[in-house]
């Protein structure tokens, strides 16, 4: 499964193959969270998300770099790299129809997954078939850079490709 600063590396990188996205990794002359120390190998991405709201920490002001991902995250996290790099412009323009997963109704992340499964098919099925979603279930590596790069095809308009 993928982590949570492997997943804030993940999409800090796609976004700096985006031509014309002002993009600067911050000094970190302090800690970004608590637990995240400012010589950590992700902390200036850590800290640029946080400055960025790609990222949030948790209620205990906690980051947990280590912990893995869950699906949900994921695509919350890249719903925040999109809007962030199309400049904060309110809600994503989708370009095809959302799909109605059978197990996120009642999850907090719902309506994230649907908006993305219909931005470029960001947010698929589980193991890419079906119409189960898996919300709270570890993102995989293979899954994360997928959805990585339809998110990044979608911004720069090279959705075919992916």
């Amino acid at each position: 499964s993928l982590t949570r600063e492997q997943l804030v590396s993940m999409a800090f990188g796609a976004l700096e193959t985006i031509d014309g996205l002002p993009l600067e990794t911050p000094e970190v002359p302090t800690q970004p969270y608590p637990d995240v120390p400012s010589d950590r190998w992700s902390a200036n991405k850590i800290q640029w998300a946080k400055e960025n709201d790609i990222v949030k920490g948790y209620p205990d002001g906690s980051f947990q770099p280590g912990n893995p991902v869950t699906r949900a995250e994921l695509i919350t996290v890249l719903q925040n790299v999109a809007k962030f790099a199309e400049a904060g412009e309110g809600e994503l323009e989708t370009n095809q129809d959302p799909i109605d997963f059978a197990d996120t109704a009642n999850h907090w992340g719902s309506q994230t997954i649907k908006t993305m499964s219909a931005y470029c098919g960001v947010a698929s099925p589980y193991k890419e078939v079906g119409d189960s979603f898996n919300p709270d279930t570890p993102a995989e590596r293979d899954y994360a850079a997928a959805a990585t790069l339809r998110t990044h095809d979608c911004l720069t308009g090279d959705e075919e490709a992916s």
